[in-house]
């Protein structure tokens, strides 16, 4: 029973463990960074302290009475830590930003001060679980010292077990509901409950004398030389370590381009590893004590765990057709999503089981022998020390050189020849029972065999680039390979990044683990235009990366020196650095290959390269605006999307809190932001973890499905100068596009800081570092194809109801037509509007109109046409005709009413007489448009009881939008009552709509509990 206790114990340590091991690693990521070598960094610290307090618990239990009491001190003392980290970390943190940082800047000073505290941070408690197993196992060889290779390998499968949940239950559940800080809590929690069992166990296990006495087992096998045994164990427990983290370098990534690289598929594939190395461990449990011998049967598990990794590189092709069947076979629902998981689970199991099933072998079997030949319980320690300093070699060779050098198929060749040549000479040193110096011709052919399954896995595994580079996992499809032309594709320290040419459209597109982060379409590949007629409407990436550095740009005209964070194409570079203005151009990009392969754009990013002004900075931007001292005139952030593990932490409160730090005195910050795999909930944890740091800011559309929040570092925003699209250097992108006017860039803004302010006054979720709402949130929306359709529906509102709430100018069509600038609906929208305001609706250019415009145009003459008839026999078709009408007259305009439009439906009814309701319905109309509200109040007072009754006059969505807008500006809670009362709120056909959401919360902060 003590042992059974004791095992369930080891679990729930192991559980813990691994609950501080991930929560660790993102709280130091959000200090140190999240670039290669800080990553590496964090793990040598955390993997050198297990390795240092494995050594010290192994070194210590041989003196120890009871180890187990030790065991419960460790924990004990592990959990108290843990109690108090979050707010050591803040402290340690808050004083490096504060103090520090700001005198010493960028360079060795800092970065020594920053591994400082990262160290006093980590290396207390990694000590304290290195020092765990040890004490554990020696206690329980104490306790049952018969079958010690049965116990060590038990204790490997509970301890691993229990990390293999604590992964999931981590990630899936504490994280999600409690935070960074409560995760850390829960397991320290967990260290103090552990240790006060362990406790008891070991007090009363102590009433047995016998137990207090240190056991010598004798040993079962004729003695050999120790140092030689001893040597060469430690080697292989090492070198497989070496082996095995080369593995998990290479399935991360590998799999990574199949499942995504989402913070969950990461944690899905880490538990999916650490739960092989428990069956390992479980399944030789059984078997370490009845081996004859256990040497030999080492090296054939090294030599089976190297064959059945190389063996994934031949199976890797198949997972790309595994997610596409998954794709086909699960829907897009909450259920299809927990079916997506299991099965991405189950992907990772059948890549890595059985290789990570031998490497769980390995250690027990290593302990075991040692132990057998009369070691001494120290050697527990010590083998678990060299195996950990191995997965450090591990770490620092495969992720910094040889996967950048080698590459994927290259990493895992040497990885599995690594296993396979230790097993081969274990193998070959071995006869019978003992070890036989030399191996002689037996190593000379194992040699010579592995050679020969190298060369056969390397010709045999032929890693299909463009399948590599589909993003199978986010559209569950694999590109035409007919169709797709792969220019480039590097491992980088990082990211797999390729670069692909889609032929059928010329276009081209730069690709991080197989998601796209950028692309050009055909329109920027033809030649210099000279003429009009080569202009076409910017679209698609394009869009997004012209919009985005000339937008932020346009509030802060006279910056001279900027920064960038994600290069991308390198497109936003080469735009921004055509303005004459600046000085410095900052591109910080956290992957090198980013870089190199932006090159394929050439030449139309090429005052990226070839510019003076622009220096690229390879890291963290995080850390690099935290600590490198510069401040900007103009930040802009255009990261990957926050689905992608890391990339959250830059979407957060203190990510915002140190830029703005890093920007100069009236600078601005311009931050991208999608809509698309996202739902509103997560876009305003965004909006408002800005809203809490900068003073002001505005939201502009700048694609399909793309924003840009352009905010302040002090004061009000001053009005945007967008004679920044003028700049000389633009010459080439005006003459590919249609010059933009003040009116288009008007269209695009959804609203500042006046208008979304009230939805924050309460306490809504804000995307934090220590709450990663949209990081565990985003996968499960891109999953399910969400759209958070909230900040288009406020740019495209026909009504203007944005303008309306906020008090801004009201906003008219252009006087003459102009082809669109874009082809985002609202923009093209625009256009139509000019059209329906003229006098004529004839043609008087060769443009080619957006369908849009040309159904506008269609519209209207099937709109004069009816006003041309009698009068109708039920006047709400009249009205139903001019409600579609009027959307198309309005859109892309606030505060204005088509007059055209109003004369035509007013002449009309005089002509035909119509009803008093008909006419009080389009004077509604009329004054919500153009914001009267006084006339808007009177004219729905008359029409409310028609409205109450349903009879159609008025469509009932628009009514209480317009009365409730007028009772905020006119300052009427009654008003606003009265409406809510007879009418109610539930008026849009998707629940939760923004609009719906704003309007409700502008009448909260005009009236408080006034409305109901």
């Amino acid at each position: 029973m003590p042992l059974f206790v004791l095992a369930v114990a080891f679990v729930v340590s192991g559980a813990a463990g691994l609950i501080y091991e991930s929560t660790w690693t993102r709280y130091l990521s959000l200090f140190v960074g999240h670039d290669a070598y800080a990553q590496v960094l964090v793990l040598v610290l955390f993997l050198g302290g297990m390795s240092a307090g494995a050594w010290l618990g192994g070194r210590w239990s041989p003196r120890s009475r009871s180890p187990l009491l030790g065991y419960a001190a460790v924990e004990a003392a592990a959990g108290g830590i843990g109690l108090v980290f979050h707010p050591a970390y803040l402290a340690l943190t808050g004083w490096a930003y504060a103090s520090v940082f700001p005198h010493l800047g960028a360079g060795i000073g800092g970065d020594l001060i920053k591994w400082a505290i990262a160290a006093i941070l980590l290396l207390p408690q990694s000590l304290l679980l290195g020092a765990s197993f040890p004490l554990m196992s020696a206690g329980v060889l104490r306790l049952d010292p018969a079958t010690p290779g049965r116990r060590i390998a038990l204790l490997y499968f509970a301890n691993s077990l229990g990390a293999a949940g604590g992964v999931l239950l981590g990630g899936f559940v504490l994280v999600p509901a409690i935070g960074l800080p409560g995760a850390i809590r829960a397991a320290a929690l967990a260290n103090l409950g552990v240790a006060l069992v362990v406790a008891i166990v070991a007090f009363l296990s102590q009433r047995d004398p016998a137990l207090t006495e240190v056991p010598r087992p004798a040993p079962t096998v004729p003695p050999v030389p120790r140092d030689r045994t001893l040597t060469l164990l430690l080697a292989v427990s090492a070198g497989t370590a070496i082996a095995s983290f080369l593995y998990e370098i290479d399935w991360i990534r590998m799999l990574s381009l199949v499942l995504g690289s989402a913070t969950h598929s990461f944690e899905l594939m880490l538990s999916a590893f650490i739960l092989g190395l428990a069956l390992g461990s479980l399944w030789i449990s059984g078997r370490a004590d009845r081996l004859t011998s256990p040497l030999r049967s080492l090296g054939l598990i090294q030599i089976a765990m190297g064959v059945c990794a190389l063996g994934t590189l031949v199976a890797y092709a198949s997972t790309f057709h595994w997610m596409t069947w998954l794709f086909a076979a699960l829907t897009k629902s909450e259920a299809g999503y927990q079916g997506f998981t299991l099965v991405r689970y189950g992907i990772s199991m059948a890549i890595m089981l059985p290789a990570t099933c031998c490497a769980g072998m390995t250690l027990p079997l290593i302990t075991k022998i040692l132990l057998a030949r009369g070691a001494g319980e120290q050697v527990i320690g010590t083998v678990y020390a060299w195996n950990t300093l191995g997965s450090i070699a591990g770490v620092a060779i495969g992720g910094l050189l040889l996967l950048p050098l080698l590459g994927l198929k290259g990493l895992m060749l040497v990885a599995g020849a690594l296993d396979i040549t230790l097993g081969i000479a274990l193998v070959a040193s071995t006869r019978g029972t003992e070890l036989v110096r030399p191996p002689g011709r037996h190593l000379l052919a194992g040699m010579a065999a592995l050679a020969l399954l190298v060369a056969l896995t390397a010709w045999a595994a032929r890693l299909d680039p463009v399948a590599m580079a589909s993003g199978v996992f986010r559209f569950g499809r694999i590109l035409d390979p007919s169709l797709t032309q792969v220019l480039r594709t590097r491992d980088g320290r990082t990211a797999t990044v390729s670069v692909l040419r889609q032929t059928a459209i010329n276009d081209l597109s730069i690709r991080t683990n197989g998601k796209t982060d950028a692309s050009v379409n055909e329109a920027f590949w033809r030649p210099a235009c000279e003429e009009v007629s080569g202009r076409a409407p910017l679209n698609g990436d394009a869009s997004t990366q012209v919009l985005l550095p000339l937008i932020t740009l346009a509030y802060r005209p006279d910056a001279r020196r900027a920064a960038i964070v994600g290069f991308g194409s390198g497109m936003s570079t080469h735009m921004l650095l055509g303005d004459p203005h600046l000085t410095k151009v900052v591109t910080i990009e956290i992957e090198p290959e980013m870089i190199a392969a932006g090159r394929e754009f050439y030449p139309i990013n090429r005052r990226a390269y070839d510019d003076p002004r622009a220096t690229f900075v390879i890291g963290d931007a995080r850390t690099y605006l935290s600590t490198g001292g510069e401040r900007f005139d103009l930040i802009m952030s255009e990261p990957s999307n926050p689905w992608v593990s890391g990339v959250s932490g830059l979407f957060t409160v203190e990510f915002y809190q140190r830029i703005r730090s890093a920007l100069a005195p009236g600078g601005v910050f311009g931050q991208w932001l999608h809509t698309y795999e996202l739902d509103d909930e997560l876009v305003l944890s965004v909006l408002g973890a800005l809203h809490q740091v900068f003073p002001d800011y505005v939201v502009y559309q700048v694609g399909e499905g793309d924003f840009l929040i352009v905010a302040s570092a002090e004061g009000p925003l001053a009005p945007p100068d967008w004679r920044v699209f003028d700049a000389p250097d633009l010459a080439d992108l005006r003459c590919r596009t249609f010059p933009p006017t003040a009116g288009t860039m008007r269209a695009l803004r959804a609203g500042g800081r006046a208008l979304f302010a009230p939805l924050f006054d309460g306490d809504r979720r804000l995307n934090s570092d220590f709450d990663p709402v949209l990081d565990l949130g985003a996968e499960r929306r891109r999953y399910l194809e969400s759209h958070a359709i909230g900040l288009e529906a406020i740019v495209g509102d026909w009504r203007g109801m944005a303008g309306a709430l906020e008090g801004a100018a009201p906003l008219i069509p252009e006087s003459v037509p102009a082809p669109p600038f874009m082809t985002v609906a609202g923009v093209s929208s625009r256009t139509a509007a000019a059209l329906l305001q003229e006098r004529r609706a004839s043609r008087n250019d060769t443009t080619v109109e957006p369908p849009d415009v040309q159904f506008a145009r269609e519209q209207w003459k099937a709109w004069q046409f009816r006003l041309s008839g009698p009068a109708p026999s039920d006047w709400r078709s009249f009205l139903l005709a001019f409600d579609g009408m009027s959307i198309l007259a309005h859109r892309g305009t606030a505060g204005y009413a088509n007059p055209r439009l109003f004369a035509s439906a007013a002449a009309f009814m005089e002509r035909r007489g119509a009803p008093l309701l008909i006419r009080q319905a389009v004077g509604f109309r009329r004054a919500v448009l153009e914001w009267k509200m006084e006339s808007v109040a009177s004219l729905g007072s008359a029409l409310l009881p028609s409205v109450r009754a349903g009879q159609g006059l008025v469509d009932r969505e628009q009514f209480i939008d317009g009365m409730l807008i007028a009772a905020v500006r006119l300052g009427r809670g009654g008003m606003a009552d009265s409406t809510l009362s007879e009418l109610g709120t539930a008026r849009r056909a998707r629940p939760g709509d923004l609009r719906d959401d704003l309007l409700l919360a502008h009448l909260q902060r005009a009236f408080g509990t006034a409305v109901r």
